[in-house]
């Protein structure tokens, strides 16, 4: 099996014209991919931890995850009171493979721990797509182009958004087109099948997988990968996560412009052209960073679920170069221009020029994305609300019931029982936080607590405990009798 491998590795060498290539010897590949690997995580984690410092929360995405996290490492259901009382998240979005981290959120119960784990495997991602770019290019191509692939705009604007399960996909993903690469199918196969328990949509990208197996001459493999990928994600999206959703259906089937062939055509259709500049912007973003040579691989076609679902949906967010959604599309791409220059003949020789390119373009990119926040020295300085939130959640015991908006979310889900404040149906909670800066009340923010309180809970009594820098909490009274 061993000496299989190997031949189907050394295929592409002799097939493009390249003999004579030796590849480096492993301890250099792994001193390469280790130190970029390990450079990455480093600067994610920086990120984040400055971001989590300074109370910067894009979204109520984190505190879900959190949430998650605490509920699996106590053995218990992922169910989701920030979604609503007694809401299983495992209805909204199918990823169960995000109880393999619930033994190191036991260990550190903190949303800041979800936000180190996603740059180490963000960092894991990037060894591997240096790795094998090495191998295949050299060191300094190799280093290059991997360090490209670990700065590039979709990851930072992922590691911007905070944590999502997507971070999971993404060593995954890179394993498995690493395999492609060098023609071990059945490992890009096995790689690829754990995708189907980190998001619904992924199935689809499991198939597309497979169809470039059956491309590249493993067909029988190929087409099982690529059926199996299409059946996951009908049966999840169709079956699972209707039985496990409160209303019985799928969020998220209604965001996609598809869903309105059949009832109001001309509306899809306008939809479809809705934001095209920015959908025509986001496609070339992606493959532009790469010098649109990964559109030379069929590796590329793994890239068009991703696309499909995106540029089809009536969200906006979607078709942005913002938030977690084009993580996915970065190591599909990266090693893309990898198997490009493996399998076109004479292109290796370029690798050089190429991998050093990439490298400045992603550093040029930059500017205009998220990393570009460490070079401004009050990233390094706490918030102007930094006293005031650390009053509020050291105002807040252990085990209390709290309705809040985005800001103190993943502070406290850790050790209390949060709530989003928008929901309908919340118990009534021991305190209500409110940051007026939070971005979530549009012109008017709350200015009474204990009104925005009292309108939300009208039978209950409350009483301002605090009010200082833009927070506001009110406690919830019991009644005498």
């Amino acid at each position: 099996m061993n000496s299989a491998v190997t031949g189907a590795a050394q295929r592409p060498t002799h097939r493009t014209g390249a003999v004579g290539y030796r590849p480096p010897e492993r301890a250099h590949v792994l001193v390469a991919a280790t130190a970029v690997g390990l450079f990455t995580t480093a600067v994610y984690a920086l990120f984040s931890w400055r971001q989590w410092a300074r109370f910067q929360v894009p979204s109520w995405d984190l505190g879900i995850f959190t949430q998650i996290l605490r509920a699996y490492s106590h053995l218990q259901a992922p169910v989701v009171s920030i979604k609503g009382e007694g809401f299983m998240i495992l209805g909204d979005h199918f990823h169960p493979l995000l109880v393999i981290l619930a033994p190191v959120y036991a260990a550190f119960p903190s949303g800041l721990t979800l936000l180190v784990l996603q740059a180490v495997l963000i960092g894991l991602s990037t060894a591997v797509v240096t790795g094998c770019a090495v191998r295949h290019l050299g060191r300094l191509p190799g280093a290059c182009l991997g360090l490209a692939y670990g700065l590039s705009w979709g990851l930072q604007s992922a590691v911007a958004s905070q944590f999502h399960e997507v971070a999971l996909a993404l060593p995954l993903l890179a394993l498995s087109l690493a395999a492609l690469v060098r023609r071990d199918h059945r490992a890009a196969a096995l790689w690829a099948l754990p995708l189907l328990l980190v998001k619904e949509d992924l199935g689809l990208t499991v198939a597309a997988i497979g169809v470039v197996i059956v491309i590249r001459g493993s067909r029988r493999l190929g087409a099982a990968l690529a059926v199996g990928g299409v059946a996951a994600f009908v049966i999840t999206t169709k079956v699972i996560l209707p039985a496990l959703n409160p209303d019985g259906v799928w969020d998220y089937a209604d965001d996609s412009i598809v869903s309105l062939l059949v009832t109001d055509p001309g509306a899809a259709l306008n939809g479809l052209f809705t934001g095209v500049g920015n959908k025509a912007a986001l496609v070339l973003l992606v493959f532009g960073i790469t010098g649109f040579l990964a559109l030379r691989s069929p590796l590329a076609l793994i890239t068009l679920p991703t696309f499909a679902w995106r540029l089809t949906s009536d969200v906006p967010f979607h078709w942005s170069t913002d938030w977690h959604y084009s993580a996915v599309l970065m190591p599909v791409v990266f090693l893309a221009v990898v198997d490009t220059l493996v399998t076109v003949r004479g292109a290796r020789r370029f690798a050089a020029p190429i991998g050093i390119g990439a490298l400045v373009l992603a550093l040029v990119v930059t500017a205009w994305f998220p990393l570009w926040r460490l070079t401004d020295p009050q990233t390094y300085a706490p918030s102007h609300q930094d006293a005031a939130a650390r009053e509020v959640l050291a105002l807040i015991p252990d085990g209390a019931v709290v309705d809040t908006d985005i800001t103190m979310m993943a502070y406290l889900a850790p050790r209390t029982e949060v709530y989003w404040v928008g929901n309908e149906g919340n118990p009534v909670p021991d305190y209500v936080v409110v940051n007026q800066s939070s971005g979530i009340y549009g012109g008017s923010p709350p200015t009474d607590v204990v009104d925005y309180a009292m309108s939300k809970f009208p039978e209950e009594t409350f009483v301002e405990v605090f009010a200082e820098d833009g927070f506001l909490v009110a406690e919830h009274v019991a009644d005498a009798d």
